[in-house]
């Protein structure tokens, strides 16, 4: 297992200076064209959420809390790049099916770091459109977690395993993994400069640490010793405010042009307070 953990964090590495190498070429390129501005394109999105662990100790209670911020930069009209950290804390309990009680718990601090990609399959199929109301988007990353857990013996521990004592702290497992991820979400256009963001990701760290439990025994401390089904995988799904830094490179299709100007005159100029045309409308979603 050990060796496979090995060949997993050097992939990831070479995933993540694959992407580096890619991105570096991209920017060189957009720098000879027109001069480059790593600041054109780009946006943060500040983010919160909750985290769903599935893992060997996890039976019950599996839900939490995490928070992150999103960096991404338009590369293509199609795609961009992006950097994306995530901290927080993951719990869950796992339960003894003969009694109904907790045999043992965990929670487990966290920070995770990636670099991907995301691509916006509208840009591709209806044109490019900077102020298009609704954006869906498909991501993969790779990149590291960072985890510090701690695994608490449970009640039902004291009637199944010998030695255990409930309430102890049985494992306080640390270290570093690699990761992939993928997943997909949209943004919702407000203004010119806002967005509003949600996202939905699955992690698979290269890990069975996450949860402090990756072997049990028999008897504590000198039981048997048994190896769980191996690797955790976890969820989020955040809300988030993506604030534009700079505009983007890229120009509209020009069958948006029009569209673009009434969607955005209203935050240029002063509101018109008369009564509206008739015969206009509102567009919305894809518009």
């Amino acid at each position: 297992m050990c060796t496979f953990y090995k060949k997993a964090t050097l992939l990831t590495v070479a995933l993540m200076l694959l992407g580096l190498s890619v991105a570096e070429a991209q920017l060189r390129r957009s720098f000879a064209r027109r001069g480059f501005d790593i600041w054109d394109g780009m946006t943060i999105t500040p983010k919160a959420g909750v985290n769903l662990f599935y893992g060997d100790l996890v039976d019950e209670s599996r839900t939490s809390y995490s928070a992150g911020l999103l960096i991404d930069r338009e590369m293509t009209r199609t795609l961009s790049l992006r950097v994306n950290v995530t901290a927080g804390q993951m719990k869950g309990e796992q339960m003894n099916p003969v009694y109904d009680l907790p045999y043992a718990s965990f929670t487990n601090f966290y920070t995770d770091i990636s670099l991907g990609g995301s691509y916006r399959p509208l840009n591709h199929l209806l044109g490019y459109f900077r102020e298009r109301t609704f954006q869906p988007y498909i991501t993969g990353q790779v990149g590291l977690v960072y985890f510090s857990a701690q695994e608490t013996w449970g009640p039902a521990s004291e009637l199944v395993t010998p030695g255990a004592v409930d309430g102890e702290i049985w494992r306080q497992p640390s270290g570093i993994a690699p990761l992939v991820s993928g997943g997909g979400g949209f943004s919702f256009w407000v203004s010119p400069t806002i967005s509003v963001n949600a996202e939905f990701t699955g992690f698979f760290p290269f890990s069975d640490k996450l949860d402090g439990h990756d072997v049990w025994y028999s008897a504590w401390p000198e039981g048997v010793e048994y190896e769980t089904d191996p690797l955790d995988v976890y969820y989020t799904a955040t809300l988030g405010l993506s604030i534009l830094i700079s505009d983007s490179p890229f120009r509209n299709d020009p069958r948006f042009n029009r569209r673009s100007y009434t969607k955005t005159r209203r935050f240029y100029q002063p509101k018109n307070t008369g009564p509206r045309r008739t015969g206009t409308r509102r567009r919305f979603l894809f518009f």
